[in-house]
């Protein structure tokens, strides 16, 4: 192979746009401060002048060096750019100048788990007879237009790209005909460069091959094969100890968006559990001797307000190693005493994020013990109606509001909310607030939520009970950030909690208020006429890895764990009083919490809840990591027991998960319960 330097008349329009565009995005790369693509620009624009040129007097092995450098330089040029499109414009990058430092600097290796895949459509085009200079100008494309689809769904939703999208195409719909397509970062940061990467691959002359077709075809076919089955065994094992992100840009950050895609393809091919069928289905839920077409009472019911509290969680036993002796939640603690209030532990089945997934352990009753790992169901699963309590308090004549004081583009809840049966959904643009009620990075605080909240159930329609299911904000993590409007408490003096004093002070400080909303809130409650009941529950604890030790096992004061309360402003009944004095495990879990919220507020409950209350005194507690078993008296990890009732249950607990989220059939078990649902 030779290689001409010599420019001729007619190599100059050539070399003239490249070395505008190469100007061009050299003074925009430096504006927007990414360094990498100022080197990408200058290294493309030498590489467009030689001319590369195969000659047949070149020896086999000398013809074989193009095939490896192609789809390298394919790959390196795609995997960056990509990337780039991906990442550009967003604000997590405030600050950054070398993108390879965001995308590797967590798993410097991830690049060669990404290559593969790009190689495997490069000699995809290759073994279908496509002249290798047209196989490397085509090779990135799908990806550049995925990366792009990317870049115009995180601006408009504000989280990247899964496979689940494409499951839908209400997605590509909502992003085409609501959002103003940006072009400058599109333009700059892909197709500028992707021309003048054009332009190098084109310059690679006398691209005949001369070995036979059908060699070719076994050759490239078996270097296809391999780069996929590289790519798929990378993945896999990728995917043993890191999972799809699917909050912000997390995806591109922690996996690359590349494999962050890949890993979210997993996720929706979930197989039936073994032994699962319809029959088998009805034949557990019978033997549990429950009416499932019963629909519940709610005719002496109050009305019902669930707050979901962003990260609450009782932090005293991990800060008393730094002689921290501060209750910093004191009214929240003080209802273990109040005679119409009940206080406990749940496991939670995330832990410092994924907050949609213990909403959906509250609302549906199911586990995510089952799901795939990294699922978050609101954002792959629920696409049609699914029965909740939502749907269930609908049927008993509750009017339905969700409230959420943050963004509508998060989590796809906008989506999910009405397939779950609420009748109205709010989000921070719908809240009334002033600009003082958002702290750090524009978060609500609980008092403005719960004046939110107090105003949409006194505009109630008329006649109706009221079903409130308030997602709060003010907890969330970012606590040593945009500290706006937002002056911590000092708990902690410098130097007395190993560099985490700002952090713990802002987020203990956060709790105090939190605490003090709550307060609020049930004070004026219980000046009202109108019953209501009250449940509050932690969606979590935080992400104070280096402060609060993680103990990723079921059990009770692990990182699973979280508080939660329920009160009325009637006299409670003494029955679930005695139920928590009672109570030999110390501890239930989110799915579950739904069951002595209505029993409280005086609900006569619907079959699907009766159920779940028959499979608690068997399995009291059960999450992602693990249960807890009344016959065996501990608490286990999934497939580790011989138990016939235990299997029993966690068999009805898998069954009910695969059959109300994944099985397109209906037997008498769905029916029943989607009878209720939509009406």
């Amino acid at each position: 192979m030779s290689i001409t330097l010599k420019i001729g008349k007619k190599d100059l329009p050539r070399v003239i746009v490249a070395a505008l565009f190469c100007i061009a995005g050299i003074i925009l790369s430096a504006l927007q401060g990414f360094y990498d693509s100022i080197f990408w620009y200058a290294g493309l624009f030498l590489l467009t002048i030689p001319t590369y040129t195969m000659n047949s007097r070149d020896s086999k092995p000398a013809r074989i060096i193009p095939e490896i450098i192609y789809p390298l330089f394919t790959a390196y040029f795609t995997i960056f750019f990509m990337q780039m499109i991906n990442l550009a414009n967003h604000k997590n990058l405030d600050g950054e100048r070398w993108l390879y430092h965001v995308m590797y600097h967590y798993e410097f290796t991830r690049m060669f788990r990404e290559i593969p895949i790009i190689i495997f459509v490069y000699f995809l085009l290759r073994m279908c007879m496509v002249p290798r200079r047209f196989a490397a100008c085509f090779a990135p494309l799908p990806f550049l237009i995925l990366g792009l689809a990317d870049y115009y769904v995180f601006e408009f939703r504000g989280h990247e790209i899964l496979f689940s999208d494409f499951m839908s195409a209400q997605t590509a719909a909502n992003v085409a005909g609501n959002y103003n397509f940006d072009l400058l970062y599109p333009v700059v940061f892909l197709v500028m460069p992707y021309a003048m990467f054009m332009m190098v691959c084109l310059r690679l002359k006398g691209d005949k091959a001369a070995t036979p077709v059908w060699l070719r075809v076994i050759l490239f076919g078996a270097l296809t094969a391999a780069s996929l089955a590289g790519f798929i065994l990378s993945l896999m094992q990728w995917s043993i100890t890191n999972r799809p992100q699917d909050w912000a840009d997390k995806g591109s950050r922690f996996n690359g968006f590349l494999l962050n895609f890949s890993l979210s393809v997993k996720t929706l091919f979930v197989e039936p559990p073994e032994g699962y069928s319809l029959d088998s289905l009805d034949e557990l839920v019978e033997s549990e001797g429950v009416d499932m077409n019963y629909t519940g009472n709610a005719d002496e019911a109050s009305n019902v307000i669930v707050i979901m509290n962003e990260s609450f969680m009782d932090p005293r036993s991990y800060l008393y190693a730094y002689s921290f002796y501060e209750d910093p939640t004191p009214y929240f603690n003080s209802l273990k005493n109040d005679p119409n209030a009940v206080v406990g532990l749940a496991a939670s089945s995330v832990y410092g994020g994924n907050t949609p997934n213990s909403e959906f352990e509250f609302l549906t009753g199911i586990t995510i013990g089952y799901m795939p790992n990294g699922a978050v169901p609101y954002m792959q699963y629920v696409d049609d109606p699914q029965y909740s309590l939502a749907w269930a308090m609908k049927e008993m004549g509750y009017y339905t509001i969700a409230m959420h004081p943050y963004y509508s583009s998060g989590w796809n809840r906008t989506n999910v909310y009405p397939n779950l049966g609420f009748d109205k959904m709010m989000f921070m643009d719908d809240f009334t607030y002033e600009q003082s009620d958002l702290q750090r990075d524009e978060y609500m605080t609980d008092s403005q939520a719960y004046a939110n909240l107090i105003e949409q159930i006194e505009q109630a329609p008329e006649g109706q009970k009221v079903f409130a299911f308030l997602i709060t904000v003010q907890n969330h993590a970012g606590y040593t950030e945009n500290l706006t409007n937002f002056e911590p408490t000092e708990y902690f003096a410098p130097g007395t909690a190993n560099g985490n004093e700002l952090a713990l002070n802002v987020y203990l400080t956060c709790l105090k208020q939190s605490d003090v909303a709550l307060e609020e809130l049930l004070t004026y409650l219980s000046e009202q006429d109108e019953k209501y009941t009250v449940m509050m529950f932690g969606d979590h604890q935080p992400q104070f890895m280096s402060v609060f030790p993680n103990n990723f096992a079921p059990g009770v004061y692990t990182s699973w764990t979280i508080p939660y309360m329920i009160w009325t402003n009637y006299d409670m009944d003494p029955e679930i009083k005695a139920q928590y004095e009672n109570d030999p495990v110390g501890i239930t879990s989110i799915n579950y919490l739904s069951i002595d919220t209505l029993k409280a507020a005086g609900v006569d409950l619907p079959g699907y809840y009766q159920l779940l209350e028959k499979m608690r005194e068997k399995l009291p507690c059960i999450n992602s990591a693990g249960y807890y078993s009344n016959s065996l008296g501990a608490f286990g990890i999934y497939g580790d027991t011989t138990d016939a009732d235990t299997q029993k249950i966690l068999d009805l607990f898998h069954y009910i998960q695969y059959n109300l989220m994944f099985d397109k059939e209906s037997g008498e078990f769905k029916n029943s319960l989607m009878n209720v649902v939509g009406g």
